[in-house]
């Protein structure tokens, strides 16, 4: 214990020959000098704290540090989630507590520690900003010389950020908490050399700043005028320098400059790294939550308006929010395979070509397993996009059998569930068709692959390029491809399927029915987002509210092989080769739910 000096006097334990000298602090005796102002003593030495306020560490004193402090210290350095989850204490209802990060949360801040540029599309109320926060005051904690700017879009939204980022500096340890300097609503600086500055958003935001950390808060609800000007201000001045870093969260607000950042940023046309929070990654958010927030609310529009995550409202999607979260849920990215059947085309497809993480492509020729293959072309030319999606035909699970909706036959147990998808505007039309007959032919076994193509422009061409693949050893059959009507009234079926005003509305309407009911089944990320984005528009035909529906179109045109007898023959092939147990469900469902289903002895061929 430190020394008392008189009835109120303290002073540090070797002091006292000279009390006005420069102290030598620690973690001990600055404890020891709480406990004696507690009791009542007046210190007769200079006060190791900012402005006498004993949460805050006064500047530029001299702190004697212990071994532990100090790899405590480089620990939190090097691990922000580390210093959340020891350090950081957040202002709930019941008081200052400590943080509990959610799994969302350290992602956020393992991307915020080690990627340049982040951009987070977030539900609301789902901790973005104590995140961010967090990120702030270790940033400021643990960095020299540098400066964070931290706007938002009103003045009051800025102290409230700073604000948190203040009560986590200020329930520091004393030995971690940086010196400050200044401590202002919206400016704080410390002895390290770093800043930490709120401002409202203008278009004239961070100018006679160099910004080394900027935040920057529900970027997508600034005026355009103002955060168009801002943004194409400051970014060229923070991208130039190799240090510098910007964070962007914010919930949606339409197609803007966040909705472009971040849509860029998924498709890997910008440096950003996206991150998406929806609402039901929170681990207190459930179905139940969910139906009380929708009563609360009054619509679905309402509820997605607030937690949807959605550009655009719900009344002009296809797909309504539920069916989208269950979208969302379980999708993933899709992964590349390096395959030696794509090095003797000649022909790369790192990243346009991607694989469900489950899918071995070498079990693709395995004789009872069957595909369809979407097919759309275009041009090559950095315009639309060719896409391939491969989905493979199998039996549905136990509990969508179980609810499965009316069905007739056992064909209607049996859905689509999509494996692979290549997406490129860059491959040429003979190009394209050499990837498409690797994947059918070298890659997938041919006699288990249907295709359906689009055929409104570049369909015939392609037919005659992927006749042309390996001349000497072509094993293309046109049987491969499906034939349509190309017209309403044409009575003869042709190669292809032509996309028309008069079918199009028709081919959503049975996609949505089919999503809903869990016959087609979409895995990848790309697919999902643009399924979110795909809705009604104002001439009344249905198409991308923003961006491209390349790949959901092809799975809309996919819908069409369930009414095809190269449909039947797929199910009449699986049926004897799937497990009795899961047969046995199917014949007990049909016969409980179709009264006419007799001893099932029935023709499939005749219920198309």
């Amino acid at each position: 214990m430190s020394d008392y000096v008189g009835d109120n006097m303290w002073i540090p334990k070797g002091d006292k020959s000279d009390p006005g000298q420069k102290l030598v602090w620690s973690t001990k005796n600055v404890d020891d000098l709480l406990v004696a102002l507690d009791k009542g003593y007046r210190p007769q030495v200079s006060m190791p704290f900012y402005e006498g306020k004993q949460f805050l560490r006064k500047g530029n004193i001299v702190f004697e540090y212990t071994e532990e402090e100090i790899s405590e210290l480089a620990k939190c350095a090097n691990d922000i989630v580390y210093f959340a989850e020891k350090y950081a204490v957040v202002m709930t209802d019941e008081g200052i507590q400590q943080v509990k990060l959610r799994k969302y949360q350290k992602e956020l801040l393992h991307n915020f520690q080690n990627e340049r540029f982040n951009i987070v599309l977030a539900a609301r109320q789902m901790g973005k900003t104590v995140t961010a926060s967090i990120f702030n005051a270790w940033y400021v904690t643990f960095n020299y010389d540098k400066t964070t700017l931290l706007l938002a879009n009103k003045s009051d939204s800025t102290k409230e950020i700073i604000d948190k980022a203040k009560v986590v500096i200020e329930n520091l340890p004393f030995f971690m908490k940086p010196g400050i300097i200044k401590y202002d609503v919206m400016n704080v600086r410390s002895d390290n050399g770093c800043r930490l500055v709120g401002q409202s958003t203008t278009a004239k935001s961070g100018i006679g700043f160099t910004i080394h950390n900027l935040y920057l808060d529900e970027f997508a609800h600034i005026h355009p005028t103002i955060v168009d000007s801002f943004y194409e201000n400051v970014y060229p001045t923070l991208s130039a320098s190799k240090v510098s870093r910007i964070n962007i969260t914010s919930t949606p607000n339409g197609f803007n400059k966040f909705y472009e950042i971040y849509a860029g940023a998924e498709k890997g046309e910008n440096e950003y790294t996206p991150t998406r929070v929806d609402w039901w990654q929170h681990p207190d958010r459930d179905d139940a939550w969910y139906e009380r927030e929708l009563g609360n609310l009054g619509s679905e529009e309402a509820f997605n308006r607030q937690y949807g995550n959605e550009f655009v409202s719900s009344s002009n999607l296809l797909l309504s929010p539920m069916v989208m979260k269950t979208m969302r849920k379980n999708s993933h990215e899709f992964v590349w395979h390096d395959l030696e059947d794509f090095e003797n085309i000649q022909v790369d497809t790192k990243g346009v070509l991607g694989f469900h993480k489950d899918f071995d492509p070498e079990e693709a020729k395995e004789s009872n397993r069957f595909y369809l293959f979407s097919v759309d072309i275009a041009e090559g030319n950095g315009g639309d996009y060719s896409v391939i999606n491969v989905f493979e035909v199998e039996p549905m699970e136990d509990k969508d059998i179980i609810d499965a909706v009316t069905p007739g036959a056992m064909y209607d147990f049996f859905r689509l569930n999509q494996v692979a998808v290549f997406r490129s505007n860059e491959h040429v039309i003979e190009d394209f068709a050499k990837v498409l007959y690797t994947l059918a032919v070298e890659i997938f076994n041919p006699e288990n692959v249907k295709m359906i193509i689009e055929f409104n422009t570049y369909g015939s061409i392609l037919l005659k390029y992927l006749q042309t693949v390996y001349p000497s050893r072509n094993e293309f059959e046109d049987e491969m491809v499906l034939r349509f009507k190309h017209r309403h009234d044409s009575r003869a079926l042709k190669p292809g399927i032509k996309l028309k005003a008069d079918n199009k509305s028709v081919f959503c309407q049975n996609f949505k029915k089919l999503i809903e009911n869990n016959r087609i089944k979409i895995n990848d990320t790309e697919t999902v987002n643009e399924a979110s984005l795909f809705g009604s528009l104002k001439n009344g035909s249905y198409g991308a509210q923003m961006g491209n529906d390349d790949i959901i179109m092809t799975g809309i045109t996919a819908t069409e092989f369930f009414n095809t007898t190269d449909y039947a023959d797929y199910i009449e092939e699986l049926l004897d080769f799937i497990d009795p147990e899961k047969y046995k469900l199917m014949e007990t469902t049909l016969y409980q739910q179709n009264d006419s289903a007799g001893d099932m002895q029935y023709d499939i061929y005749d219920l198309i």
